[in-house]
């Protein structure tokens, strides 16, 4: 693994960690997470130092993430997580974690605890001793391996966070084999769908187990890369282009304009345009099941005929009788035509 890719990998992991750091307590600390006031939001902040081992661009930092959790006894101890992805890491890990550890301490004056992630096969380090003339340091902390995690447990689990985890493990366990990478990403995809109902929740862990198994890479199966493309595509394109989104509620009970109208309202808002697609089908189907005719409803959408044709295809909706290259004047020559 190159600089770069290292760099990416770690990335990976600390966004979600971040996006999910309750979740991620309650996988790596229960006993913290028993004790956690949830009427607070935990506070991030970062350890930063240079890059240890190897030559560096200048100025170039790591940063370690660093969360201060609020408990229901009204302590804060900050818990520090380090990413480790090294095969073979340096005798110089155990100290660099100790240093982490004692800068976030001295900072903040309040206690620290600390867990180092192994995400590659490697036997885990877990303490650090430093001696010299007499004075000697034995410091522990807590480590978790991603290779040894039972992948079955995994599954079981009711943390949402068990997913990433998989998703690294199945990474390593596929060895570079692009149809074990492909199969496993299907295998993540689906625990997503069944296990994280909120798509503002579900699109990250999606991002994370995309990246991490590199389903972008020419080497997988395209039909696999199709699978992935649609589950980020329907709220870039389909949901933005038809501009109906936020129907399913207003389609139902106030009907088409309704729907429409707040559709364009919700559509401004960023970051709540996943997950919806359902509803626009759902109320598109109810809607041809009430017997408005399809031209209407293509106009009501403000699509084009053929537009709405694209749609029904995307949604796998039944078609209705209707030609849709036929307008309503073309339908009235023909039964004018017929008459006669």
């Amino acid at each position: 693994m190159n600089e770069q890719d290292e760099h990416r990998y770690d990335s990976n992991w600390k966004e979600i960690i971040a996006k999910n750091i309750d979740d991620v307590i309650s996988f790596f600390m229960p006993e913290l997470a028993a004790k956690r006031d949830y009427s607070k939001e935990p506070e991030l902040s970062g350890i930063e130092h240079q890059v240890i081992g190897g030559k560096s661009d200048k100025g170039k930092v790591i940063s370690d993430l660093c969360f201060k959790i609020p408990l229901i006894d009204g302590n804060t101890p900050r818990a520090l997580f380090i990413i480790e992805q090294q095969h073979n890491p340096k005798k110089e890990l155990a100290e660099h974690v100790f240093e982490s550890w004692y800068r976030a301490k001295d900072e903040h004056r309040i206690p620290v605890t600390c867990f180092v992630v192994y995400t590659g096969y490697v036997r885990p380090i877990d303490n650090f001793h430093c001696e010299y003339a007499g004075t000697s340091v034995d410091f522990k902390f807590n480590v978790y391996s991603v290779a040894k995690a039972n992948a079955e447990e995994l599954k079981r689990g009711d943390r949402d966070f068990a997913i990433s985890v998989l998703a690294a493990k199945r990474m390593l366990e596929a060895d570079g084999d692009p149809l074990k990478r492909g199969e496993y990403s299907l295998e993540i995809l689906g625990m997503i769908k069944e296990r994280v109902k909120d798509e503002r929740k579900a699109r990250p862990f999606r991002n994370f187990a995309h990246n991490i198994l590199e389903i972008d890479k020419p080497d997988i199966d395209p039909k696999v890369k199709e699978t992935w493309k649609m589950q980020f595509r329907p709220v870039s394109e389909v949901v933005r282009e038809l501009d109906i989104r936020d129907a399913r509620q207003e389609g139902r009970q106030e009907g088409r304009q309704e729907g429409r109208q707040e559709g364009r309202q919700e559509g401004r808002q960023e970051g709540r345009q996943e997950g919806r697609q359902e509803g626009m089908f759902e109320a598109v189907q109810i809607l041809l099941k009430n017997g408005l005719p399809a031209e209407q409803l293509a106009q009501g959408m403000g699509l084009s005929i053929e537009k709405l044709s694209d749609f029904w295809q995307y949604a796998n909706i039944k078609l209705p009788d209707f030609d849709p290259y036929i307008g309503d004047a073309d339908k009235a020559d023909s039964r004018s035509s017929d008459t006669a």
